[in-house]
């Protein structure tokens, strides 16, 4: 009896390590139940939209403060300035995620943000220096972004 215990553990100490590892293809980042890609390329929102659903994802929609603290982390070690899904394009001042067309159950804005700079200010981004803090930015910029996907639907590419 104690052998099959013993097997069961063994077993499930090699099986379970390289099933969570191999939740996300190479060059995604694993975080609960979700796959992040983090990219190296700028791209415009819109454009930054396309390529993550050309790899069966979206830009992420941060639901939570942990998920905030984790691209936070990720974004510090990373470096660069990054879009995410939110934007108010439809209605200025109700902020959605594009993907989801759900208004923001959670928040992170820097102070005095969202602001609308020069009325021209309708995406959500990110960057290293913010501490997990947001910033509404003119959408044409091309800035780095952060695709996402369930963990149990593999992406493409």
């Amino acid at each position: 009896m104690l052998f099959l215990d013993l097997t069961k553990f063994l077993l499930l100490a090699v099986i379970l390590p390289s099933y969570v590892e191999g939740a996300c293809q190479p060059g995604w980042i694993h975080f609960k139940t979700s796959c992040y890609y983090f990219s190296t390329n700028s791209l415009n929102w819109q454009q930054a939209s396309t390529d993550c659903k050309g790899r069966s994802a979206q830009l992420v929609s941060v639901d939570t403060s942990q998920e905030n603290g984790f691209i936070a982390e990720e974004v510090a070690r990373v470096g660069g300035s990054f879009w995410f899904d939110g934007t108010d394009q439809d209605t200025e001042g109700t902020w959605i995620w594009a993907s989801s067309k759900e208004l923001f159950d959670f928040t992170a804005w820097l102070p005095h943000e969202p602001s609308n700079y020069e009325k021209n200010e309708d995406c959500l981004m990110t960057q290293k220096g913010y501490n997990g803090q947001w910033n509404d930015y003119a959408c044409y910029h091309s800035i780095q972004f952060i695709c996402e996907h369930a963990s149990n639907d593999p992406p493409v590419g």
